[in-house]
């Protein structure tokens, strides 16, 4: 483009020598700079008109992922740089020549980085993109990200320096070797990071969303995010750590998602009775036990339950724990369930509840084992049973009035004496 009409109408307005020059130069330089404003806002124009109008018909996912990631934002920088690496032979001739090197030199390490930022916007798309499918939270990419993204980087620093000193870029990268050492020390953590994060991901050891436990780094919560290096874990008591994403590998670590997963979580808890309580019941006893609790005759019960005479209390007290818990409407019928006496221990003889609620949610996980173990505390007595505590149940302790304990006192201090005399 010839711009030659600035420098004549500067010399109408009797402008000349060194100070037309740089008038010229210096006006020519605000008109590229408006030009490349103004192109930079019709290309933002075309795209947000054309290209969404054309995306909308593309999948959603794939829409809100190049809106969202600044996609077409960043590839409208690319008209603006085209058009001031057009203009700069034009702009900058005669003695002003030698200016056109360095300043294609930054209008190329700047292009660099521009085509450099869409592909990592175009990392970012893939990414938003993968969220929206059912496999991304079974097989994180975010740690593949991150590389390819690093990758990137390196790349652009590399391009730039080969730039900078006008060689090819596989000039540079003939040397790279030698840095090799240097970069596995600086990137340790970094490479650490990533081959742990391709094993998980590989292996499916952890997702976005699984609960788990590492005892050794004092983490108990949900994971957040999955990155190269770190793994971002919030616990359930609202706290957040970043755990190195190879410690997964080197240390053990407890995965709860496979119990959610199957729609039971496990309740394992005993029941401590008092083995002085157990008793051998008579038959009044046992056929208002069948006819309350069981809902049927004395020789009902015996026959269900494969039960011979003499019944002790302890064997028609589990017994019906086995039936209240197997017929509950918040407990699994299809996993493992089982009532079962333990060997006795100091602490009383231990009756376990080995089963599985339907709700895998800590509080209402929380809240069925309660309600289930109140109750079979509350009706223990109808069995006559007691649970076993450290202490008596009923401790009475005689309070003494201040009076009395003066004039008991006296009456001692008085007998020590008449003993005292009567010994002398």
């Amino acid at each position: 483009m010839d711009l030659n009409f600035i420098n004549e109408w500067l010399s109408q307005l009797g402008l000349e020598g060194d100070l037309l020059t740089y008038a010229v130069i210096g006006i020519q330089s605000i008109f590229i700079i408006i030009a490349g404003y103004i192109i930079y806002q019709i290309t933002r124009l075309i795209i947000n008109k054309t290209i969404h109008r054309m995306l909308k018909k593309a999948p959603e996912r794939w829409y809100k992922s190049l809106v969202n990631s600044g996609f077409f934002k960043r590839c409208a920088n690319l008209a603006p740089v085209l058009l001031i690496n057009l203009f700069i032979p034009v702009v900058f001739v005669d003695d002003f020549e030698k200016w056109q090197g360095p300043l294609q030199t930054a209008i190329g390490i700047y292009l660099t980085w521009i085509i450099t930022s869409i592909l990592l916007a175009l990392a970012n798309v893939i990414a938003i993109a993968y969220e929206y499918s059912s496999k991304a939270r079974e097989v994180p990419i975010t740690g593949v990200i991150q590389v390819a993204k690093l990758i990137l980087v390196l790349m652009a620093i590399i391009i730039s320096v080969a730039i900078v000193m006008n060689k090819s870029p596989m000039y540079l990268l003939s040397g790279f070797g030698a840095m090799t050492a240097i970069l596995m020390v600086v990137f340790r953590d970094t490479l650490m990071g990533f081959v742990a994060g391709v094993q998980l991901a590989t292996n499916r050891m952890v997702g976005i969303g699984d609960w788990i436990q590492v005892p050794d780094s004092d983490v108990d919560g949900t994971v957040q995010e999955v990155g190269l290096i770190t793994v971002k874990v919030e616990n359930w008591d609202k706290t957040t750590v970043y755990l190195p994403t190879y410690v997964l590998i080197h240390q053990s670590f407890k995965n709860w998602q496979g119990m959610i997963n199957s729609g039971g979580r496990r309740i394992k808890r005993s029941l401590m009775l008092d083995l002085d309580s157990a008793q051998i019941l008579d038959d009044e006893t046992l056929e208002s036990l069948a006819s309350n609790y069981f809902n049927e005759s004395l020789d009902e019960w015996l026959k269900r339950h494969q039960i011979n005479k003499p019944v002790s209390n302890l064997t028609a007290f589990r017994c019906y724990v086995q039936d209240y818990v197997s017929h509950h409407e918040e407990i699994r019928d299809d996993m493992t369930l089982m009532v079962r006496l333990l060997e006795p221990t100091a602490s009383g003889l231990p009756l376990e509840i080995y089963a599985f609620s339907k709700q895998t949610s800590w509080a209402d996980y929380e809240k069925i084992q309660s309600i289930l173990f109140e109750y079979l505390y509350t009706i223990m007595a109808d069995f006559n049973l007691s649970y076993y505590q450290y202490f008596p149940k009923t401790q009475h302790i005689k309070q003494v009035p201040s009076k009395q304990r003066a004039e008991s006192s006296e009456a001692e201090a008085e007998s020590e004496d008449n003993t005292e005399n009567g010994e002398q």
